[in-house]
């Protein structure tokens, strides 16, 4: 299904809008609760890669740094925008 909010001297033809519409495919959105998933799956890797790098021991040094506790921070707050997202369900993103 197309939706097309037409300009006045649009007309909606086979091949889909023409001149200024906006056209967008209903089921081709992205909903905010599948936008969480992406951002909570993103949010996961920076945590678990910032600690995996440490027990790799990449670098001279062990233990965390500052930018590692700033890593996960992140990664901590990114999950939870994650999670605000999908509480927000299928609306579109």
């Amino acid at each position: 299904m197309t939706t097309c909010f037409l300009h006045p001297n649009t007309h909606l033809s086979p091949q889909g809008c023409t001149f200024t519409s906006l056209c967008y495919n209903v089921h081709a959105m992205v909903t905010k609760q599948q936008l969480g998933i992406v951002v909570i799956t993103l949010g996961l890797l920076a945590v678990f890669g910032t600690i995996a790098v440490d027990f790799i021991g990449a670098g001279k040094w062990g233990g965390f740094g500052p930018l590692q506790r700033i890593g996960i921070g992140l990664g901590i707050v990114t999950i939870a925008v994650g999670f605000i997202l999908v509480r927000l369900g299928n609306r579109p993103a």
